[in-house]
């Protein structure tokens, strides 16, 4: 597993390439950037004097820039990490989007002004307590469990419960015995996390609108990454949750594709 970054020459990409830094090196992973030049649209040529490649490969190439990092990260690349946009401009830029439809790797997306992650100390893994989503608690633990490290399993109660067989929606009432819950908790960790590394885990169970009470969680706690899963569709009726964590999480989100 290595950690690409797509480094536009531009403003942003400092930041960008101190959290990429920062989860590789959480994970153990190696790190390596990445420029395309588009000889098809010439302007200022990049600067990269404010960012600190020290130790890191920086491969410069020529052609269309989603294309190319798709070729890349065909070539073994684990994981991409790119920024949200590089405009000040809402919403997510259209690189951005680009990338997020055409690679099928865990993606590391920064958007301008997130948290920086510093020291990886926790991180919030939304679940609805599908099989498939559960993906996103598998990579955080494959990847990031670590002894001094929490990752916090957060449920969000809707109307709407997962029909996916082997589901494990909370309790309808939230008035239950405290017993009852605390079961359902215990049960919740033991089947959707295995690490044996030493990290800490915990499970959160919060009611409301899916994307407004993830954000508020992630910055209640101070997290310094969000890991979810989705399933590879950026189209304006889907997932809706993914797109509001690009564009107001508190830190940066990493991606995981569902299978």
């Amino acid at each position: 597993m290595s950690l690409l970054v797509a480094l536009s020459g531009e403003t942003g990409d400092a930041g960008l390439l101190a959290d990429a830094r920062a989860v590789a090196g959480a994970a153990g992973w190696p790190l390596r950037a990445v420029h395309v030049s588009d000889p098809a649209a010439p302007g200022r040529p990049p600067s990269f004097g404010a960012v600190d490649l020290d130790g890191i490969e920086l491969v410069k190439t020529e052609g269309a820039l989603v294309a190319e990092i798709v070729r890349l990260a065909s070539e073994g690349t684990g994981a991409v990490a790119f920024g949200a946009r590089t405009t000040p401009a809402p919403g997510l830029g259209g690189v951005a989007l680009a990338l997020l439809g055409a690679l099928d790797v865990p993606m590391l997306v920064v958007r301008p002004g997130a948290r920086p992650v510093g020291r990886l100390r926790r991180l919030v893994v939304p679940l609805e307590g599908s099989p498939s989503v559960s993906v996103a608690m598998q990579h955080a633990d494959d990847a990031f469990c670590a002894r001094g490290r929490e990752i916090v399993m957060l449920h969000v109660v809707t109307s709407d419960s997962p029909t996916e067989p082997g589901s494990l929606p909370a309790p309808r009432l939230v008035d239950q015995e405290h017993y009852e819950w605390a079961s359902w908790q215990e049960e919740f960790a033991m089947r959707f996390s295995q690490c044996v590394e030493g990290g800490r885990h915990r499970v959160c169970v919060r009611v409301g609108d899916p994307a407004k009470a993830i954000i508020r969680e992630v910055r209640e706690l101070d997290a310094e990454l969000v890991v979810v899963s989705w399933r590879g569709s950026m189209a304006e009726d889907r997932a809706p949750v993914v797109r509001a964590l690009l564009e107001d999480s508190p830190c940066p989100v990493y991606l995981v594709p569902a299978s």
